[in-house]
């Protein structure tokens, strides 16, 4: 009895741990800007230990940090000067970057790997034509990061995981 309570524990929990592996949704305009968060709070990581890549779908080099410097020198064409890091954040463990002037074919996943720590941090853009138009011919621009979708989702399926292991404990004592 113990091996099946043990079973079930271990696949609920496997499954409540793939479900915070969704990448975090940001949304943004056509020639709008985006902050693409990428944080590690865990520790302070010495300069030595500060090597970070970005990458877009998997193959494409968006921008380096090694060893605390910012590189562009294997950096993609198609993110050429649009591309801006924060230096004087890395100590803090922040590695965000900000992409400008964003085009419809920037939409996909970006992937931001903490090296030496063996972290990364998954991202989908998903980006849009404005519809709203101000009358100086200037195009508004609004920019939202939904990061609390994926962890309430997470918190959710986590609920009912336990409501449902609870469950079939309770089933399982019956039948024995």
């Amino acid at each position: 009895m113990f091996v099946r309570y043990s079973v079930i524990y271990l696949f609920l929990h496997l499954i409540d741990k793939v479900s915070l592996q969704d990448p975090v949704e940001i949304k943004s305009v056509v020639g709008g800007s985006v902050i693409l968060p990428c944080l590690y709070q865990e520790g302070v990581l010495n300069q030595d230990k500060r090597n970070v890549f970005w990458r877009y779908n998997n193959s494409k080099n968006v921008f380096d940090i090694e060893k605390g410097n910012p590189s562009t020198k294997e950096q993609h064409a198609i993110f050429n000067g649009r591309v801006e890091s924060f230096p004087s954040e890395y100590a803090k463990g922040n590695f965000s970057l900000k992409l400008s002037k964003l085009e419809l074919n920037d939409e996909g996943q970006f992937l931001c790997d903490i090296l030496d720590v063996k972290k990364e941090h998954k991202l989908m853009l998903r980006v849009r034509v404005s519809t709203t138009v101000s009358t100086t011919v200037s195009t508004t621009v609004s920019t939202t990061v939904s990061t609390p979708s994926s962890s309430m989702r997470a918190q959710a399926e986590g609920i009912v995981t336990f409501l449902l292991a609870v469950f079939i404990l309770h089933c399982l004592c019956v039948i024995c």
